[in-house]
């Protein structure tokens, strides 16, 4: 799969095949390791990215993008 890099509130949310990352400039990051990733929740621009014991959010990513991102992780490759 291509890394897919986008804007959120949070900053900047990263998609690979090894993680899922939302960065704040490069002091503040959160990673949850692709391995780990167990379901998307998707309300309308709002991803919310599930792992084991953890919860990225990623606010206002535009819709096409998250529609994008939804599928991406609903049916990896």
């Amino acid at each position: 799969m291509p890394e897919l890099t986008t804007r959120c509130k949070q900053g900047k949310l990263i998609i690979t095949d090894d993680f899922i990352r939302i960065e704040l400039g490069t002091f503040k990051q959160s990673t949850l390791p692709r391995a780990s990733f167990s379901s998307i929740d998707a309300k309308l621009a709002v991803p919310s990215i599930v792992g084991f014991g953890e919860v990225l959010q990623a606010d206002l990513v535009k819709p096409s993008v998250a529609k994008e991102i939804v599928g991406m992780l609903s049916h990896p490759q």
